[in-house]
């Protein structure tokens, strides 16, 4: 039996790693010369799918991931293991057909994802020969995941591609089939223009044709270790769980104790007795070996054998214990700043021309913004220097990524958030790739940011597509009426007067600059900013001023028009 193991994708949730994601350290196991080393995360699927059966374990991988092929080699266990190659991260259906022309018709083909960690050990010997049968956890945020809803004989009568308001809890984390049926999904997936990223669009297509398959509820924990977050989940779970196999006893041989990143990590490192906690460390992982150092000196340190956690930002400690001049200095030389934030009574734009900007605007519809984002992951597109990012962090939110196009700003948000002690994860990253985060976030800031863009229909499509789960809070420069006219779901061709009126949609295009700025590309009306947010499949929920609306994921029809197919992220499913 074969095992497909997709591998492809930048894993750009949890970056940044100086490896691939799938060899991330979590936990530790017994080598045959009974020394503890690092478990790299994706052996737990490989030993899982050997377990349930596979005896050819292939991965497809992208041509910079050879640090992949040095550690597997050409066998992990009972199995061997070859390697297919996927030019760019194109999604599962791309990435498991690669993988087609090695299968015979009539041969089995287990396929899990590389970055999870889930139990039973054996769940796969649970799904049934000769079918495709999905092997079904139980998960409290379905809505991330694949959610596979199916009839009380188990027969799968949809897929629900990270939906929000799944109808059931149980997703999908590996599946089963025989070669000849991944055959006629990938004649289908050609069919259709391989429009098909997910390969939960392309079974419900299948299943729409006459096609069958199976859920087998047998799961019973489920953790995607693609985020810090979800890192820290994985090493509870295995924690919780007795040592088997060659296993270390996790709770005492892990290197590292998953408490909060920021600002009390600290490792716990055998034989290193110096480390204590309260101390800060920079560290930089090999499978081998641990490199850290402690922020401040110049003092580093080699441990083989170690594994650590490795945290997406630096400790805050020594911004936070600056003063009122060396903040000031920081300032001046990460100018000029367009947020005006005060550090600890030290403004970064007093006199922006604006005013207060943007706190004064920000009073304007603060209240439509939950106050509670407790346990709930925020994404500001278009972060600036983080002002927006901190009040969502103010409000409770367990996780803030910012992203920005502009260093400038990037490099002000961090000192920001380092002054005020603050936990947000800030990422270089146009509007235009946000399908690279890989995930849906509950809460989605876009503002500021639909007028600076050549192609803003387009940044809402993938918006709606890959990153607002639930909420969107949208803001964008109007000029023009602010009168929205009704618009109806059709006019004749010589009718032509609905053109003219203030109310009707329209979007000034800006050739040259506007306000100085050559960035400044369109500025829509009223009745175009709700008529694109509709568009794109948001539901506006409240209007608390004139440019900021609060809205909704929506469903989109099947069929309907889009501005384009959106850009493809990479190794999801």
């Amino acid at each position: 039996m074969w095992g497909i193991v997709p591998a492809a994708g930048a894993g750009s949730r949890i970056q940044p790693l100086a490896f691939s994601k799938e060899l991330l350290p979590v936990g530790s196991r017994i080598d045959d010369d009974g020394v503890e080393r690092p478990r790299a995360v994706s052996e737990y699927l490989v030993e899982r799918m050997i377990r349930g059966g596979a005896d050819k374990i292939c991965f497809v991988i992208s041509p910079g991931k050879h640090d992949i092929v040095q550690y597997y080699g050409g066998g992990f266990g009972s199995a061997n293991v070859c390697y297919a190659v996927q030019p760019r991260p194109a999604g599962l259906c791309d990435s498991i057909f690669r993988v087609l022309p090695l299968l015979p018709p009539s041969e089995d083909v287990l396929v899990g994802l590389p970055d999870t960690v889930w139990f039973p050990e054996d769940g796969l010997r649970a799904l049934p020969d000769g079918i495709l049968s999905f092997l079904l956890f139980p998960v409290d945020r379905p809505e991330y995941f694949d959610a596979v809803v199916t009839d009380e004989a188990g027969r799968v009568r949809e897929i629900q591609v990270k939906q929000p308001g799944a109808a059931t809890h149980w997703v999908w984390g590996a599946f089963k089939l025989p070669g000849r049926t991944l055959a006629e999904l990938h004649e289908l997936w050609l069919e259709r223009g391989k429009q098909d990223e997910y390969i939960g669009t392309l079974v419900n297509a299948w299943l729409a044709r006459g096609g069958e398959a199976r859920g087998v509820p047998a799961g019973e924990t489920y953790v995607d270790v693609g985020t810090v977050h979800g890192y820290r989940e994985a090493i509870q779970a295995l924690a919780d769980r007795p040592a088997a196999g060659g296993a270390a006893p996790l709770a005492a041989a892990s290197a590292v104790w998953a408490a909060d990143l920021v600002p009390s990590t600290w490792c716990q490192v055998p034989g290193a007795r110096h480390l204590v906690p309260g101390a800060q460390y920079r560290t930089t992982c090999r499978l081998s070996a641990t490199r850290f150092s402690v922020l401040g000196t110049s003092e580093t340190h080699d441990q083989p054998g170690a594994t650590t956690l490795i945290s997406p930002h630096p400790a805050p400690a020594a911004a936070q214990a600056q003063g009122p001049e060396e903040i000031a200095r920081r300032v001046r030389e990460l100018g000029p700043w367009f947020h005006n934030l005060e550090l600890r009574g030290v403004q970064t734009a007093p006199d922006h021309f604006l005013g207060d900007y943007p706190t004064i605007k920000w009073r304007t519809f603060a209240h439509a913004v939950p106050e509670d984002l407790t346990g709930r992951s925020v994404l500001d597109i278009g972060c600036n220097a983080g002002f927006y990012s901190m009040e969502m962090k103010r409000r409770g939110a367990a996780r803030v990524v910012g992203i920005d196009s502009e260093d400038l700003y990037l490099n002000q948000a961090r000192f920001a958030a380092e002054v005020n002690g603050m936990d947000i994860e800030f990422r270089k990253l146009s509007v235009y790739d946000v399908a690279e985060l890989g995930e849906k976030f509950d809460f989605v800031i876009f503002m500021g940011v639909l007028y600076h863009l050549r192609h803003p229909l387009l940044a809402l499509d993938l918006l709606y597509e890959h990153v607002v789960g639930d909420l969107m809070l949208f803001q964008s420069m109007q000029r023009g009426s602010p009168v929205v006219d009704p618009v109806q779901a059709d006019y004749d061709f010589w009718q032509q007067d609905h053109f003219d009126s203030p109310g009707y949609p329209r979007m000034a295009f800006i050739e040259h600059r506007y306000c100085g700025d050559p960035t400044n590309w369109w500025v829509p009306n009223a009745a175009a900013t709700e008529a694109m947010l509709r568009s794109a499949g948001f539901e506006i929920v409240e209007h608390p001023e004139q440019e900021v609306y609060l809205c909704r994921r929506g469903r989109i029809i099947d069929g309907e028009p889009r501005a384009v197919y959106p850009s493809r992220g990479g190794g999801g499913r």
